[in-house]
């Protein structure tokens, strides 16, 4: 196996884990400590040793407790264990070392997940803040998160003296690590690694989640050995531990663990939210069955009413149809056998849908008797394609939108009433506009207004919604508009069909 020559010494590797093979973690070597020489001191990122010494006496420093050992005594140095070690004599220190990297908190269970707090709408900060107290916070490893616009997203206060006594990386600017290798974030990569003006190597660990980078991962903060062999770092580190491969490997490996950790709970967060809009929809489809159900009940008893009245209702009208027409008044006449066909309508009708020309004739029918009652006071424009007429609608939906009109917008205007009707088919849509000059509504009424159409309350505008959402599903819109200059707008915008076949009651 190969000899890692250090500053201090070397390490003659036994067996070495390698990244591409995760059933083997365990690294076996001889480590020496020439004569004279001080291993510095360094921190045991992500690896749990087990030291034997073979030879050689030596002032060991271990979490800052001095210890003097003799051959043949064995430490245990849990993960984040500080290490320092003096050789005085004039002799060689020999040890045996054995190390198994060690991925701080164990993987994240479906209990730990699903007792976090749900997540905010940045889902990075969010799984940050989730896995932090278990996964990263645990491992006392120097390291920044940052989201692809470059932010700092989380940073440890872990960072080596060597860092922070010259450039200070904790949310400075001028610190050269910051943002080095941070170009297209938005791609997946695989991990990188740079050395920082000073000598000190890092590493960067993409968070790719549904295939998207969504942040990195900055660690590492090491003085690799090999780059002291070849040149490559300041003259200022050799107060600094010399990194065997074996700890860097556990660092890279740590950092991957880490993003793994943030991506599970993003996945499971995505997952939660899925879960929880379902459950809405279903919250809301057992609240809109029950409101339903009381409404089928209220209007039974309405229909049950009306085919018990209606026979009298209709020979009432025709008598006094026809004693209009024995006084010659003609207009009262018109007047009653448009209200008779509005009875007809309503009373006769037993389709949930119907053409559109159909309620349209009904709609020009009330219209024609709010004529009667304002007179010239009432100026009523209908503009409707007569593309629509086969097109099936919800029964009678047009006529109590106008109605509306007429209850709260004319109520206290004393200008001449304007109201308008279009329907036009605009591509895959019909739009439908009922406009009036009539009362304008204040913001936040409107507002109110709008926000409460899909209630499905038993009032109002809420019914027409209803009754849209029934026939159209969600691919439909509502929505109610007031200008001072103007007046008011109700416009829908609903799915254009031929379909023909017309739903009966049952």
């Amino acid at each position: 196996m190969a000899v890692q020559v250090m500053e201090w010494g070397y390490i003659d590797w036994k067996h070495v884990k390698t990244e591409n093979n995760p059933r083997q973690n365990m690294n076996i070597g001889i480590v020496v400590i020439e004569p004279g020489r001080h291993l510095a001191e360094h921190v045991h990122y992500g690896q749990e040793q087990l030291l034997y010494v073979l030879q050689g006496r030596g002032i060991y420093y271990i979490n800052g407790e001095r210890v003097e050992p003799e051959p043949g005594q064995i430490f245990y140095m849990e993960a984040g264990s500080s290490h320092e070690v003096y050789n005085p004599t004039d002799g060689q220190i020999k040890e045996l070392l054995v190390s198994n990297p060690v991925y701080g908190a164990e993987e994240i269970s479906i209990d730990t997940l699903i007792n976090l707090e749900a997540p905010s709408d940045d889902i990075l900060y969010a799984a940050v803040e989730g896995v932090r107290q278990q996964s990263i916070d645990p491992l006392k490893l120097p390291l920044t998160i940052y989201d692809t616009a470059g932010k700092t997203v989380l940073q440890t206060n872990c960072f080596p003296d060597y860092c922070t006594e010259r450039c200070n990386p904790f949310g400075s600017s001028s610190c050269p690590c910051r943002g080095m290798g941070q170009a297209n974030l938005s791609e997946p990569w695989d991990y990188r690694q740079f050395v920082c003006p000073y000598g000190l190597t890092l590493y960067q660990q993409p968070i790719v989640h549904e295939n998207r980078c969504i942040g990195v991962i900055q660690g590492g903060y090491i003085l690799l050995s090999t780059m002291k062999s070849e040149g490559k770092t300041s003259d200022r580190t050799e107060e600094l531990y010399d990194t065997p491969e074996s700890t860097a490997l556990s660092i890279r490996m740590l950092l991957r663990r880490i993003a793994e950790h943030i991506v599970s709970f993003c996945v499971f967060s995505d997952a939660r939210r899925v879960l929880e809009a379902k459950e809405r929809d279903i919250d809301d489809a057992q609240k809109y069955s029950k409101r339903l159900e009381k409404n089928l009940k209220a209007a039974q008893n309405i229909v049950t009413d009306l085919r018990i009245n209606h026979h009298f209702l209709f020979n009432t009208l025709n008598c006094m149809a026809g004693m209009a027409l024995d006084k010659d008044a003609y207009e009262l006449y018109d007047a009653i056998i448009d209200l008779s066909k509005m009875f007809r309508y309503t009373t006769k009708t037993k389709e949930n849908f119907v053409p559109f020309s159909q309620e349209a004739a009904y709609l020009k029918t009330y219209l024609k008797l709010q004529k009667l009652r304002y007179e010239d006071s009432l100026q009523v424009d209908i503009k409707i394609n007569t593309q629509l007429d086969d097109w099936l609608v919800p029964f009678n939906f047009l006529q109590p939108i106008a109605e509306n009109a007429f209850t709260h917008g004319f109520d206290t205007n004393n200008l001449k009433k304007r109201l308008s009707v279009t329907a036009q088919p605009s591509g895959s849509k019909v739009l439908i506009s009922i406009y009036n000059n009539g009362a304008v509504i204040d913001y936040g009424t409107l507002s109110r207004i709008n926000d409460s159409l899909p209630s499905g309350s038993e009032h109002g505008l809420s019914l027409i919604y209803a009754k849209l959402k029934m026939r159209f599903g969600p691919d439909f819109s509502m929505n109610v508009y007031s200008d001072e200059r103007i007046g008011t707008w109700i416009i829908l915008e609903l799915p254009y069909s031929y379909q023909k076949e017309v739903e009966n009651d049952d």
